[in-house]
């Protein structure tokens, strides 16, 4: 079977991926995780062919005569939130033109999939997790073994049973890097190129209530899979890794075996992760630093302690304190993210969170606006507070727009409170001689100027 993995053409440069869509605020553009999980699943038996039109920016009327060139059996297309109009109306016209099996992923059917596959004719089958074999039982027919999908069949709507994973182990076939690897994918904190992206895990055992990774259950590749996938990538020339899961070092023993079989079989990537600040310990991160690692991305979200425990974050301003101070003195650099426009957020806590941001001394700092996501308890709070209307599907964290007033300020007040945030903290002297002092290499250079530029691109058009 011929199968094409499809990110659908745009106007903008969105990020659909991991049932987590959004714009990108700066110019980044990273591999989209479920396609490239998905690629190795599919190339045991079939034939895989990637056609990204975001990163490869083509336009609608390139990609789809892309696809009619391919004339695949079978496509696997990404949508969400920020984009599915776009989508919808792309994959529309794709159905016009041929006949093939559409199957779809994405945070926008995390609820409603049902009503969405009865009136979308051009979609088939809707994917709920793409790290296990129900989508080649799906394709080869196997419709009474199969769970993680729901499907038309024979004019009717099937919905299978979505089993999220309870702390277990898997394996999977090594995802095909080499469709991938030589694309223009960005992320802002690498520093040299070629890099790939490598998912060790799936989903998160924390149960943030804004966030939907903590929905999807929890399970972790054994180590050897993951070691025999980075002995692959290092033989196609990969020199830096994007570690994508979203709480690096949750099984702390398996985190630690990890990082010694890197060092011990020398496969020497400059790499960076995601995870929490209750995560990792001065132990585990010297053993990180030693294998490789030289950024960390924490979720801080916010410096109020009432919401870090509204929100069932489990840390305190103090333990986020402790940990950047930790990775201050090991050498790694950090990233802090930060939630802003939570229901309960006011002016005063949107400028604590600021401050607080300048105290703990990130290297990196990244505001985004909250989003009620399908699927999150966040997005029951704000349909039952009235903050949001039900009816509002297309949203974005990114601040291109903002989808919900809070409690106390209303969508044009956290519109303007996050365009003078960001103009006044990227665009402080201080930060911006510590960015030019910490440049790796060229690369690493030109990614921060052009990251610079759409930062003010952004503040200046935010809406």
């Amino acid at each position: 079977m011929k199968i094409l993995l499809l990110n659908p053409p745009a106007e903008k440069r969105y990020i659909r991926d991991y049932y987590c869509s959004k714009s990108s605020k700066t110019n980044y553009i990273f591999e989209p995780i479920d396609l490239l999980m998905l690629s190795g699943i599919l190339s045991q038996d079939n034939d895989v062919y990637l056609c990204d039109a975001i990163v490869d920016r083509m336009k609608p009327e390139e990609c789809l005569k892309k696809i009619v060139e391919i004339s695949p059996d079978a496509i696997i297309w990404l949508s969400g939130i920020v984009s599915w109009p776009e989508d919808f109306r792309f994959m529309s016209l794709v159905r016009k033109k041929l006949n093939f099996i559409s199957i779809v992923s994405g945070d926008i059917f995390l609820e409603n999939s049902e009503d969405i596959l009865k009136k979308n004719d051009f979609i088939d089958a809707i994917l709920f997790d793409f790290t296990t074999d129900d989508i080649v039982k799906y394709l080869s027919h196997e419709f009474g073994n199969i769970y993680n999908i729901v499907f038309k069949l024979n004019g009717q709507v099937v919905k299978k049973e979505i089993r999220r994973a309870k702390r277990e182990e898997f394996s999977l076939p090594v995802p095909r890097h080499e469709l991938f690897v030589n694309k223009r994918y960005r992320f802002p904190f690498v520093r040299h190129k070629p890099f790939a992206t490598v998912l060790t895990d799936f989903g998160c055992p924390y149960k943030c209530l804004f966030c939907i990774i903590g929905v999807l259950g929890y399970k972790y590749r054994t180590v050897e899979n993951v070691i025999e996938e980075l002995k692959y990538i290092k033989k196609l020339g990969v020199r830096e890794i994007f570690f994508a899961d979203q709480t690096w070092g949750a099984v702390r023993n398996r985190a630690v075996e990890i990082c010694d079989l890197m060092f011990e079989e020398n496969l020497t990537f400059g790499w960076l992760c995601f995870t929490r600040v209750d995560c990792v310990d001065r132990e585990l991160l010297e053993l990180m630093k030693r294998a490789g690692c030289h950024t960390i991305i924490f979720g801080v979200e916010s410096a109020s302690e009432e919401i870090l425990k509204k929100y069932h974050k489990g840390y305190t301003r103090e333990q986020i304190s402790k940990t950047f101070s930790l990775c201050r003195d090991i050498g790694i650099e950090t990233v802090g993210t930060f939630i802003m426009g939570l229901p309960e957020e006011t002016e005063e806590t949107f400028w604590d969170t600021v401050n607080f941001a300048k105290q703990i001394k990130c290297d990196y700092y990244s505001f985004n606006v909250a989003v009620p996501r399908p699927g999150t308890e966040l997005r029951k709070v704000v349909l039952e507070t009235g903050l949001m209307d039900s009816a509002q599907q297309t949203m974005d964290q990114g601040g291109k727009f903002i989808t919900m007033p809070t409690k106390t300020l209303t969508q044009k007040q956290v519109n303007k409170l996050m365009r003078k945030i960001l103009f006044d903290f990227y665009f402080r002297p201080s930060y911006l001689f510590d960015r030019l002092k910490n440049i790796k290499s060229y690369y690493h250079l030109k990614t921060s100027i052009q990251q610079a530029f759409e930062i003010l691109k952004t503040v200046i058009g935010a809406k």
